[in-house]
């Protein structure tokens, strides 16, 4: 095969739409009124809640219906044909689609009562080269399929693989959350799609022949050309700056793992956890055993510059040692016996206070028969040493009924013989005869 017919396969041929057309199809997906308006805002609201739930599938269908790849085909189409006109009306009709989604997913963001921020939206707040890469093969595979009778799906692939709708969703994210590293991560992710996806419209229009709409001097032609230049440079330079960190930061976590894989093994101890961060260049080891002593964590400092990971930091932490657990283990058994004996002691004083009112008890029994023997009369006899305070002491109260009303004789001999019974105490004497009132007397302790 000739090298002119190695280039010729990559010609449209008799597939190539008439320019005429495809211009007409790529001036229909510039504009936003009406229809377009309102794919637009339902795009938002199904992609922010895809991005809120963490789902892929409902995001890939917002970026499906989305209208946002007409005007950024519409710049770059603009400037292949030098219709500036048509350069104006795209930007401005793609400022406008942009601060709506912001406006929009901001509003819902801030509505919404789940605030996690899942993979989805860190997805898109770190934009690389990768992601240039991505944008000016979309764009180049979007202008072709405009540009060709047979589109296929091409198009809904390349809104789908440049995925301009989920940024500017994340963007309202970190607007909403106040979250400015979100906020301008996703938005330059969103320029980057842009200005790419044009690029590769501006070329292709080239590349094929489009006529030109009008006209122009050098002097414009020039002015135009630095412009576009300038605004890829300005996405270039960063994009490449953070392709490097994501590199380098891949490499660090590598040789990380490398290290920790090899050297991170300490006799009687155990790694329960290693956590890397590329960020913060920290390693964190946590074991659980004999414990790791100083001699050993310079050890594996030394080792970490055999990796190339020297100026990382490291965090050797250790759980419960061996001699931990045995001094926790001794404790919870002498807790144990502690409250084994506070047990023990706790029923032997349940024990006492059983036999004291059983005493108490007997004790009442024997002062109710020996009260009968000497007051035949006597029915009962109740004493009760919880009675009210009255003065500085508490007196005891006895209770006494008779079968007939006892005289004063009686009731002197009773007092009598409970004050030697009582051993003196002061106690207070409530008799009730058959009568109508009772009579109450009281007996004083003596001083």
């Amino acid at each position: 095969m000739t090298l002119e017919g190695f280039i010729n396969l990559f010609k449209l041929g008799k597939n190539a739409e008439a320019h005429e057309v495809a211009m007409e199809n790529i001036l229909r997906g510039v504009s936003f009124r009406g229809t377009n308006i309102l794919i637009l805002i339902f795009a938002i609201i199904i992609a922010s809640v895809g991005l809120n739930v963490n789902s892929a599938a409902v995001i890939i269908g917002a970026m499906l219906i989305s209208p946002l790849m007409g005007p950024i085909v519409g710049v770059g189409a603009g400037l292949g044909v030098m219709d500036l006109e048509l350069v104006k009306r795209g930007l401005k009709n793609l400022s406008f689609a942009a601060l709506a989604s912001v406006a929009t997913s901001t509003i819902y963001f801030f509505l919404s009562p789940l605030d996690e921020a899942h993979s989805e939206i860190l997805a898109r707040t770190s934009p690389t080269m990768w992601d240039v890469l991505i944008a000016l093969a979309g764009g180049f595979a979007g202008i072709i399929a405009t540009s060709s009778k047979e589109r296929g799906n091409v198009v809904p692939g390349v809104a789908i693989a440049t995925a301009l709708m989920p940024p500017l969703c994340t963007a309202g994210y970190g607007l909403a959350h106040l979250n400015w590293p979100f906020f301008f991560g996703a938005l330059f992710l969103f320029v980057i799609n842009s200005v790419f996806i044009s690029l590769a419209t501006l070329f292709t229009v080239r590349w094929l022949r489009f006529p030109a709409k009008q006209m122009v001097d050098g002097r414009t032609t020039k002015r135009v050309k630095r412009i576009t230049a300038a605004i890829v440079i300005c996405t270039v330079v960063p994009s490449v700056y953070l392709a490097y960190r994501l590199v380098e930061q891949n490499a660090f976590k590598h040789k990380c793992e490398e290290f920790i894989a090899q050297e991170a093994t300490i006799p009687d101890n155990y790694l329960v956890a290693n956590v890397v961060d590329v960020k913060e260049r920290t390693i964190r080891l946590t074991y659980m055993g004999r414990g790791v002593d100083v001699i050993e964590e310079a050890r594996l400092r030394e080792r970490m510059a055999l990796h190339g990971i020297g100026d990382a930091h490291l965090d050797v932490r250790t759980g419960l040692s061996l001699t931990e657990i045995g001094q926790a283990d001794k404790a919870m058994e002498d807790n144990a016996t502690n409250l084994l004996a506070e047990r023990k002691a706790l029923m032997g004083r349940i024990r006492m206070v059983y036999d004291s009112l059983a005493n108490v008890k007997a004790g009442r029994a024997q002062l109710l028969a020996e009260a009968r023997a000497e007051h035949p009369a006597l029915l009962f006899l109740g004493v009760d040493e919880n009675a009210a305070v009255e003065g500085d002491s508490i007196p005891t109260m006895v209770m006494a009924h008779f079968t007939d009303g006892p005289d004063s004789a009686e009731y002197r001999r009773l007092e009598g013989w409970l004050t030697i019974k009582l051993a003196g105490g002061p106690f207070r004497l409530v008799v009730s005869p058959p009568i109508a009132h009772p009579v109450v007397r009281a007996r004083r302790k003596r001083h």
